[in-house]
């Protein structure tokens, strides 16, 4: 009994492993934000690679980093620091669009991102 309970411990901390990498917000994206300072256009860039994720948000201000991703009842949370700013990025994912709140401490507001097509 006690060999069966410590596979099924095992077994359910692999799962939440695969579950924290979910590529389905892996890939290239791209879009704008619209904050209380104006808009601004943007990429994500998110790789999924043994089991992590990680990547670069692409702004006017230059390249910032990705600091984590986190998933939660359907939403997805993207936390950046670049430069003076950070912030984060909450929203989900529908029909290849993710969409949500912008906070930072530069501006807050909604962003609106479109799942880049692969190049053949």
């Amino acid at each position: 009994m006690k060999r069966l309970l410590t596979t099924l411990v095992a077994a359910l901390v692999l799962g939440c492993s695969v579950l924290a990498a979910d590529p389905e917000i892996a890939g290239n994206w791209i879009g704008a934000v619209e904050t209380d300072r104006g808009a601004m256009e943007i990429g994500l860039r998110i790789t999924a690679t043994d089991g992590k994720l990680a990547g670069t948000l692409k702004t006017a201000h230059g390249d910032w980093e990705v600091t984590s991703i986190t998933t939660k009842n359907g939403e997805w949370t993207v936390s950046f620091k670049g430069g003076e700013n950070e912030g984060r990025m909450a929203g989900r994912i529908v029909n290849n669009k993710f969409t949500g709140d912008w906070k930072s401490k530069m501006a807050n507001g909604r962003f609106e991102m479109t799942r880049a097509k692969k190049k053949n």
